[in-house]
Formats: C-alpha cells, sequence, structure tokens
C-alpha cells in the first residue's frame, strides 16, 4: 500500500508540475513573434490539404493530382508536412480565419506537443532510475533550459522533433523489452511520424534495428519467439511513412531517392556569426554545434553529462573487447541496454550531423538531442552521488549547485521574457558578447513593429529591414488594424523607420549606404546586456 501511495504521489507531483507549466504556457504563447520558417510551413499544410479535400469534394478551387504533381517542381513541397498538415486541418475545423489567432493556436499547439513529449521523457527516466528525485531535476531541466522552453512556441520543426523523439524513444524501449504485435505497431507508428518531421530520425531506427539483432545473438534459443515482430515493425513503418509523407504519395521510391539526392542542395545558405566573423552555412567548422551547445546550455547539465557520457562509453568499450568471452552479453540488465542504445542513438546521429548536415542558426537542428544530453548528465549526477555516498558533504553540494541553477535558470526565464532564446551560459558572456549570432529568426521583430506604431501614433508607417529576416512573417501576427497601419518597403530611401536584428545577409538593402545619414537609432532593444534589435527613425 505505502508504495502504491508514494508511486500516485511521484505521478502527481510529475503532473502538477506540467499542468503548471501548461498554465504558464497559456499566459505566455501570445507574446512570442513568429519565426521564418512558419509561414513556409504553414502554407505547405495548407497546400496538401487543398489536395486531400479534393479527394472528397467536387470542387475545383482543391487540388488535383496534376497539380499536386507540378507542385513538386518546388523543392518546399517536397519536404515532409506531418505537423503542418494536421494543423491545416484542425484550422479548417474550428474554422479560424484571422491570422494572428491562427499563428497564436499554432504557436499553443507547439508547446502542448512539447509538454507532452516531456512527459514521455519522464517515462523514459522513470525506466531508467529508481531514484525520483533524479527524474524530477531531469522533467525541470528540460522545461526550464531558456533557449528550449521559448522555441517550444515559434519553433514548428525543431521543438516538434525533438518532443517526437522523446515518445518514439520511450516505445522502442517498451518494443525491445517487452515485444508483441501492439508495441510492434506502436513504435513503426511513431518511428515513422519521427522520420516524417526530420529524416534524421532514420538514424535512431537504425540504431533501435542494430541492437535488436546484437540481442538476438545475445539470444540465439530465444530468437524463434519474437524475431517476427521485426518483420511487422518493418512493413507497417514503411507503410506509416508513405502516408505521412505526401511526396511519397505519387511514385514513392522515385520521389524518395530524389529527396535524398537534392536535400542539402536546396537548403538556403545562411551566414553565421561565429567567435566574430562571418561563415557560411555549408562550410561552418566541426565545433560549430559543439561551442554552441557549451555557451547556451545550463553548466551543470553540461558538467554532469560529460561525466554520465564518457563512464558509459567506458563500459560499452569494455564490453565490446569482451565479446570474445564465452559467457559475453552486450548488456546484462534493462538499464545498461537504455545506456547503449541511447549513447549509440546520441553518437552517430551527432556524427551524422556534423559530417554531413548544414549547420546554422546556433546548433536548434540538433535540439532533439538535448533530452539525452539531460539523460546522460543524470547518469553523471547518479553516479557521483553512488560515489560520494558516504561524503555527505560533497552529496550535498550535488544537489545544492543543481537547486542554485535551476532558480537561476527559473529567474533568468522571468527577468528576460519573451526573450529567452537568446540564452547563453553566464560563465561564457564575455566570451560570447559580441560573437555570436542572437536573434538570428527575428522574432523580436514583432515587438519592434510595434514599438514603431507607438512611436507613430498608431498612423500609417513605412517599414525597412536591412536583417536577413523578413518583415511580413512578424507583420502576419499583429491585430488586423496593425496589419494595415504597416506598410513593407524594400528601399531603405522610402522607409520612415528601419528595422535591425543584426542577422546578416547576402545582399546589401537598396538604401543602406544612407542609413546612417539619414536615420538615427531611437530604440535598442537590450536582453542580458546584448542588443538583440535596433530601431531607426527618418530625420532627413
Amino acid at each position: 500500500m505505502y508504495i502504491n501511495k508514494k508511486i500516485n504521489f511521484d505521478l502527481f507531483l510529475i503532473g502538477l508540475i506540467l499542468l503548471v507549466f501548461f498554465l504558464i504556457g497559456i499566459n505566455v504563447y501570445k507574446d512570442y513573434g513568429v519565426s521564418i520558417d512558419e509561414h513556409y510551413h504553414y502554407i505547405n499544410g495548407l497546400h496538401y490539404y487543398s489536395f486531400l479535400k479534393g479527394l472528397f469534394l467536387e470542387n475545383s478551387k482543391y487540388l488535383n493530382i496534376a497539380e499536386l504533381r507540378e507542385s513538386f517542381q518546388n523543392f518546399q513541397f517536397k519536404n515532409p508536412a506531418l505537423f503542418d498538415l494536421i494543423f491545416a486541418f484542425l484550422k479548417d475545423i474550428f474554422n479560424m480565419q484571422d491570422l494572428q489567432e491562427i499563428y497564436f493556436f499554432r504557436h499553443l499547439l507547439i508547446y502542448t506537443i512539447y509538454l507532452i513529449g516531456s512527459f514521455y521523457f519522464v517515462l523514459i527516466l522513470k525506466e531508467r532510475h529508481d531514484n525520483k528525485i533524479i527524474v524530477l531535476i531531469g522533467l525541470l531541466f528540460l522545461l526550464i533550459t531558456p533557449r528550449i522552453f521559448a522555441n517550444s512556441f515559434f519553433n514548428n520543426k525543431d521543438l516538434i522533433f525533438l518532443s517526437v523523439c522523446c515518445i518514439f524513444f520511450y516505445y522502442s524501449i517498451k518494443f525491445f523489452t517487452k515485444p508483441s504485435l501492439k508495441t510492434a505497431v506502436i513504435f513503426s507508428l511513431f518511428s515513422a511520424i519521427a522520420f516524417d518531421v526530420r529524416i534524421m530520425a532514420i538514424v535512431f531506427i537504425f540504431t533501435f534495428f542494430i541492437l535488436k539483432f546484437l540481442h538476438y545473438l545475445d539470444n540465439e534459443n530465444k530468437v524463434t519467439a519474437n524475431v517476427k515482430y521485426i518483420p511487422i515493425s518493418i512493413i507497417f513503418l514503411t507503410l506509416f511513412i508513405y502516408i505521412f509523407w505526401p511526396y511519397l504519395w505519387i511514385d514513392p521510391v522515385r520521389n524518395l531517392i530524389d529527396f535524398f539526392a537534392v536535400i542539402k542542395s536546396k537548403t538556403p545558405a545562411m551566414q553565421n556569426l561565429y567567435f566574430g566573423e562571418y561563415v557560411h552555412s555549408k562550410n561552418a567548422p566541426w565545433h560549430y554545434e559543439i561551442i554552441w551547445i557549451l555557451i547556451t546550455s545550463p553548466a551543470s547539465i553540461i558538467l554532469f553529462f560529460i561525466i554520465g557520457y564518457f563512464f558509459a562509453l567506458k563500459n560499452l568499450t569494455v564490453n565490446l573487447l569482451q565479446s570474445d568471452q564465452k559467457k559475453h552479453k552486450f548488456w546484462y540488465n534493462k538499464k545498461q541496454f537504455i545506456d547503449y542504445y541511447l549513447l549509440c542513438a546520441f553518437t552517430l546521429s551527432f556524427f551524422v550531423k556534423i559530417k554531413f548536415g548544414v549547420s546554422y542558426n546556433g546548433w536548434r537542428q540538433i535540439y532533439y538531442l538535448y533530452p539525452l544530453i539531460i539523460y546522460f548528465g543524470l547518469n553523471g549526477i547518479e553516479f557521483l552521488v553512488r560515489k560520494l555516498k558516504n561524503k555527505k558533504i560533497f552529496y550535498k553540494i550535488i544537489f545544492l549547485l543543481i537547486f542554485i541553477e535551476i532558480t537561476f535558470l527559473s529567474y533568468w526565464n522571468l527577468k528576460n521574457h519573451p526573450y529567452q532564446y537568446i540564452f547563453f551560459n553566464p560563465i561564457f558572456k564575455s566570451l560570447t558578447k559580441n560573437n555570436f549570432d542572437l536573434d538570428y529568426w527575428g522574432i523580436s521583430n514583432k515587438k519592434m513593429l510595434e514599438k514603431i506604431l507607438k512611436m507613430n501614433n498608431y498612423k500609417t508607417v513605412k517599414v525597412a529591414t536591412n536583417s536577413f529576416t523578413n518583415l511580413n512573417d512578424s507583420r502576419r501576427i499583429l491585430k488586423a488594424e496593425q496589419i494595415n497601419n504597416i506598410k513593407i518597403v524594400y528601399d531603405i530611401n522610402d522607409a520612415d523607420f528601419v528595422i535591425n536584428n543584426h542577422m546578416k545577409k547576402w545582399n546589401t538593402t537598396p538604401g543602406e549606404e544612407n542609413l546612417e545619414q539619414d536615420f538615427k537609432i531611437v530604440y535598442n532593444l537590450i536582453i542580458d546586456e546584448n542588443i538583440i534589435n535596433t530601431i531607426y527613425k527618418r530625420v532627413k
């Protein structure tokens, strides 16, 4: 009875934390601007939804199969669009017409999916850790890490993938430990969803099947009973990938090959501010993501991650070196399997990203690895606690440091809301100032447009930018009457105000040579001592 009450209390506490964060989200989701990717994905979803409606309704305004096939000439419509398609369906169901309402609802939906993913992250931790305090620490770090928290509202690709990966890892562990038709189908479903959100999931799926093969080598006498679920899972996985990826609906094999052939060349090139110099996104140094993770993640998690990761790597290496022994097993219990599985998934996907990926906008494209960073960080904490169990003073120091960091991150989030996405670890503050990109997506442009309207007494005003981000994206999330009073122009000579979110673009904006003599700075948005956006007003 006591155990059941304790388990129920643990679940109650976890549920309460998630409920609190959901209520926080309900109150702040309208505070964030629009990323430069959101409109692109929104249109993508409407495009495919139009085709699906056309299959069931006789109306010439919907896409037909010939028009769908022709649209594939545009790379935009080759990308997986599962979330975008679901959102288009919900928009239709709720009959949303106002653009601001549409984008706000989109932000709330992304955040809700993030909380669901966080719950599944807890389930993974409970499979691995008996210490409930460590599980709660893991959940809190996932929820309050500033960049992750902010992105969970407007990042409709990377944070969706992070969340879905948490669900995928949980059900892959369940399928591994309890193979059945049910777990095989659920594993296939979330494998396909993850793949159709970001194709990097193929690395995780590949890792899973490799470890499944090693498991059969360890248990040759038990292979017959469960091996049938592997082909079943592969069949369902293939089917689900096809269903969830519109580009594959017509000529799936050829289109899949075509996508992998052109994906890197079609990825837009950007300039990254990195250690004070601009580097090309397709030629970034190998350490680009490593440095970004180091300078933007909580210090304690990085420290504990290094301990936990290399401890797991050491154990796996020793295990493999002993593989020629007669009674050798690749792992001896569920906890070891989870450690090795997630270790291989993390290491392989990180290597693939560095070797073959394109690097820009910090490390957002591998935010999906952050739950695994926390996972190995918690393993590092567990390792230290076990080693120092007889030295209570060090034991207490570890948890005091964690408490201090969680308190600091919570305060930082509150103080710098809604600009948590520019968080840098204070340890590296002097190193990062003016040396790295800040508001690379122009999220703060929404606030700048609202500020300009207020400065101009809400009269019609012409606004330009000399930055990479497009002001039309931010204009769409304003109120209808504000949209009418904002005119976006593309020549600074025609502008009343200029916005600069300090994200360099390839070409200069027409009239930029007159910026300093014809305009003056009237407002700098300063967050944590960094200027992330600037407003210029015409004086001539």
